[in-house]
């Protein structure tokens, strides 16, 4: 059998590129994952490998679409050369799993690895740098006078939480959160 594999860090990444390479391989299965690269703990990933078979072959686009982690890929690499199953990287047109594709596989992984690490210290960077400036960060929270309004408005009970979220712009969890907290209970009308 031939296996592709194709994974996006992100659910609102895009994987049309890489299934259409895949597709243009005669893949016979196409795995999709939207997952962190920087761990090969990953369900459909681990669903995959524990499917194949002496003799199957994993298709994949890019290097660091299968990991970024040196180590965990190296040791998938020699795993799969143990069960006798070929990793074929489209990217540079050879099995990773033979001799030299193996080395160039320790390059190309520990650039890939590199990558996602200072990726990592530019964003900490980034934070660090906005926080210095004063720069507030995360969600911004609602103001109190639009909790007390979603909340005087709820007492009354005469709106759906729907329409009280429209009217204040206080979200149901914040609402509910706060009912919670206050231990608020409505009037039976």
């Amino acid at each position: 059998m031939i296996y592709g594999y194709a994974r996006v860090s992100t659910k609102e990444q895009n994987l049309d590129t890489q299934l259409e390479k895949l597709n243009s391989h005669k893949c016979d299965i196409i795995i999709q994952e939207k997952f962190t690269g920087a761990t090969l703990k990953r369900p459909e990933l681990e669903k995959l490998l524990k499917e194949m078979k002496a003799g199957d072959k994993l298709i994949i686009t890019r290097v660091d679409r299968l990991g970024r982690n040196t180590r965990e890929l190296l040791a998938l690499v020699e795993e799969l050369q143990e069960r006798d199953i070929t990793l074929f990287i489209m990217e540079l047109g050879m099995e990773a799993t033979h001799r030299n594709g193996k080395m160039f596989l320790t390059i190309l992984s520990a650039l890939a690895e590199n990558e996602r690490e200072l990726l990592a210290e530019k964003r900490t960077a980034g934070i660090k740098n906005a926080k210095e400036k004063g720069v507030k960060l995360g969600r911004k929270g609602k103001s109190k006078g639009q909790v007390e309004q979603a909340i005087e408005l709820w007492k009354r009970n005469d709106k759906t939480i729907k329409q009280i979220e429209e009217a204040t712009g206080v979200s149901k969890s914040i609402l509910y959160r706060e009912i919670q907290k206050r231990e608020l209970k409505r009037e039976v009308v």
